[in-house]
């Protein structure tokens, strides 16, 4: 897949299909919209586009590296659109006469029912429509996917979920673990001393992160999968301050990460992050959390 950041950037060589949207945690709903493109696109023989609005906001399902590697293989080009200034001042028309086809010459739009754009959101659904005609593009509405009790599946309905640490819920509507992707950073090496070796990472501020606690996860080491169990928070048992990350014990594992991309998939809420009276009843409690997860691996197979 192809990688551009900014409109300026993208070279139309020819007609394409395109999707618009913040995609944030590309979930169900997202990727429903990206297959239609897809689809289409292989029809006509032609580009698949995901156009990416780029709101570097805090709090995200899924970092601007995150999406570009999850939407890998699902389409021809990923384009980051900075929200800048000037992009959000664009009319509603302008947006379809100099994006939608002086940019992309785009034939086929794949939008969902509550897509606006344009300057204070005038534009939308029913606008893009009436202008199909003039501009010469084909319109494909997709409608919202919802969740068994009739919800429509959105990011901020995930976002209230990861909120209450619902992972199985929010795993299931967005169609893949939830993941922390971050650098692995050097902590106290206190775990060491115990046989319990961990791994830190800080995923940032723009990454949204469920409750301080302890989690059923899985992490991926270059392309293998281990069973693992990870701590969301801010280490209170440990002497000093510590900012919001994220502290993971590897099962079967024993190799030096520092300075190496790490995926860590949250699977289960198991308890809240706790104060203890000592180091040594913290470890005792590691090593509990480490046969319950031991435990729910089983249970799952």
């Amino acid at each position: 897949m192809q990688y551009i950041k900014g409109l300026e950037s993208y070279a139309a060589d020819g007609p394409c299909a395109v999707t618009f949207g913040k995609f944030d945690g590309l979930h169900r709903g997202h990727r429903a919209l990206v297959d239609k493109v897809k689809e289409l696109a292989e029809k006509e023989n032609m580009k698949s586009v995901v156009c990416a609005f780029d709101m570097k906001r805090q709090g995200m399902l899924t970092t601007g590296e995150e999406r570009r590697l999850y939407l890998e293989g699902k389409a021809d080009c990923l384009v980051s659109c900075p929200f800048t200034k000037e992009f959000r001042e664009l009319s509603a028309e302008a947006f379809i006469r100099d994006v939608i086809k002086g940019v992309f010459r785009a034939d086929y739009v794949v939008v969902g029912t509550d897509f606006c754009f344009g300057y204070r959101r005038a534009g939308n659904v029913e606008l893009l429509k009436q202008m199909s005609r003039e501009y010469g593009y084909e319109l494909a509405v997709r409608t919202k996917l919802k969740t068994k009790e009739g919800i429509d599946i959105s990011s901020t309905y995930i976002k209230g979920l990861l909120k209450l640490g619902h992972m199985e819920q929010v795993n299931g509507l967005l169609g893949y673990p939830y993941s922390i992707r971050a650098e692995v950073i050097h902590g106290n090496h206190y775990g060491r001393t115990f046989g319990m070796p961990t791994i830190n990472q800080l995923p940032g501020e723009e990454k949204a992160l469920p409750p301080n606690g302890v989690y059923v996860s899985r992490t991926i080491v270059d392309g293998i999968s281990y069973k693992s169990v990870t701590n969301i928070g801010i280490k209170p048992t440990i002497e000093g301050t510590y900012p919001q990350g994220a502290e993971t014990f590897i099962q079967e594992f024993d190799q030096d990460l520092y300075g190496k991309t790490v995926e860590v998939q949250l699977y289960s809420y198991a308890r809240p992050e706790m104060k203890f009276s000592s180091k040594e009843q913290l470890m005792d409690q590691m090593r509990r959390d480490k046969e319950a997860s031991l435990a729910y691996w089983k249970n799952e197979k």
